[in-house]
């Protein structure tokens, strides 16, 4: 899942997961399935069973997600405890082989330490190693290289794909960086305002992006080549701020930013419809077809005037 910051995402893995905090938040309509079965609406002992066995989720701050009061060995071996009954001793030999996996050396006498004692990258991979603890058939990653260096980052990277393809696991990862999704992802979809706005394959997504808030993130980032005989020209970044989700615009939501806004745009929302016959590549854009058709060279957002 792509977007910036507040366009959902995490909200969206956090109603997946079954641990959005109610209130604030609530769910009013939708379904979310997994292997056939309905999780909306689900007994609440048959989602905590389903956490850490079937699906599990790394968390984008991981000092913040590990209680700072147990040993990070203590907090992974919980997990084989009381899920798999094993014995405190064996637990904690466990936890000690999950750190190993995540490459954390020295992690015999590692597991007897605090979170505050590991830096950001070794921080993050605790995390991985508590979320692969139980062999979850489903992994959220949510920005799980936040605020680390760009070296840690490919590292992190490297293991998630790792153990998702040793593992034959599903990987759902959030993000706001295009070019770790460039990497990685087989389909990517780009959220706004809380809601799908375009979804498809990445190599067709980065070819012949269909919604002028895609193309927008796309003309945010830097490029190392000449692209269009432009070299040397300013980004153009997307005007003005994402909408609070408890005041999104009428009709588009993403019409005030938008260069492509008409009146339908204002007045009715578009729906996630095929715009490419043949790709699986959908679209909420009233002109996605035309934005396609007309290429990724021209600029999909606009000033944002006040007043």
């Amino acid at each position: 899942m792509l977007g910036e910051s507040g366009s959902g995402k995490s909200v969206t893995a956090q109603t997946v997961m079954g641990i959005l905090d109610a209130p604030p938040g609530r769910i009013t309509a939708g379904s979310v399935r997994f292997r056939g079965e309905e999780l909306l609406g689900a007994d609440p002992e048959r989602r905590r069973l389903l956490r850490g066995e079937s699906m599990a989720m790394i968390f984008q701050d991981a000092l913040s997600a590990l209680n700072p009061v147990y040993s990070v060995g203590f907090q992974i071996a919980e997990q084989f405890r009381f899920r798999r009954g094993m014995s405190r001793k064996d637990a904690t030999a466990r936890a000690a082989e999950m750190l190993d996996l995540v490459r954390i050396p020295n992690a015999k006498q590692r597991v007897k330490e605090y979170p505050h004692q590991f830096s950001g990258g070794m921080r993050q991979r605790v995390m991985i190693a508590m979320a692969l603890a139980l062999d979850p058939d489903l992994l959220i990653a949510d920005e799980p290289t936040t605020a680390l260096d760009v070296t840690v980052q490919a590292q992190i990277m490297d293991l998630l794909d790792e153990q998702r393809r040793e593992r034959g696991m599903g990987l759902i990862l959030i993000t706001h960086d295009l070019g770790v999704v460039a990497e990685v992802a087989d389909r990517i979809a780009v959220m706004y305002a809380g809601r799908i706005v375009e979804h498809t394959n990445a190599a067709t997504l980065y070819a012949r992006p269909a919604h002028p808030y895609t193309r927008g993130l796309m003309d945010s980032v830097p490029r190392v080549d000449d692209a269009g005989g432009v070299r040397g020209a300013p980004l153009r970044p997307v005007p003005g701020l994402p909408p609070s989700l408890t005041a999104i615009p009428r009709g588009c939501p993403f019409h005030p930013r938008c260069a492509y806004a008409q009146d339908v745009c204002v007045d009715e929302y578009p729906p996630l419809r095929e715009v490419e016959e043949g790709h699986a590549h959908e679209a909420a854009c009233h002109f996605a077809e035309r934005f396609v058709a007309e290429g990724p060279d021209r600029p999909a957002t606009q000033e944002v005037v006040s007043g």
